[in-house]
């Protein structure tokens, strides 16, 4: 029971602390894609997941991506600290978005 509650706890925290690095719209493309492959690849968070993208919405889109990408989160205490990125890698394969979290990430989505 603990450990659950540890990791809902970590998952908070990192939660609030990508809140703090990313825009408003970027966390709102974040919570679709965590959503989405929670669905498409319930089992394998960390693997290259695809999106349909509506064509009016490329750029806008790629530009959060590139935000998100960027973004660097840390989470620190009094003798540990942990730096992670949320993506590690972001593209596009036939006509989809096609993203990949990073194993840290990946691995706070499944608690």
């Amino acid at each position: 029971m603990f450990v659950v509650q540890d990791s809902i706890l970590v998952f908070m925290n990192i939660n609030k602390m990508v809140q703090e690095v990313l825009s408003e719209a970027a966390i709102e493309l974040l919570d679709t894609l965590a959503a989405h492959t929670i669905v498409a690849a319930p089992q394998q968070r960390s693997s290259l997941t695809f999106m349909p993208v509506d064509a009016d919405d490329w750029n806008a889109t790629m530009l959060l991506m590139r935000e998100i990408f960027e973004a660097e989160v840390l989470l620190s205490g009094d003798t540990e600290w942990l730096s992670f990125r949320i993506l590690q890698a972001y593209g596009v394969r036939d006509g989809q978005l096609a993203y990949q979290f990073t194993p840290v990430f990946a691995q706070a989505l499944a608690a």
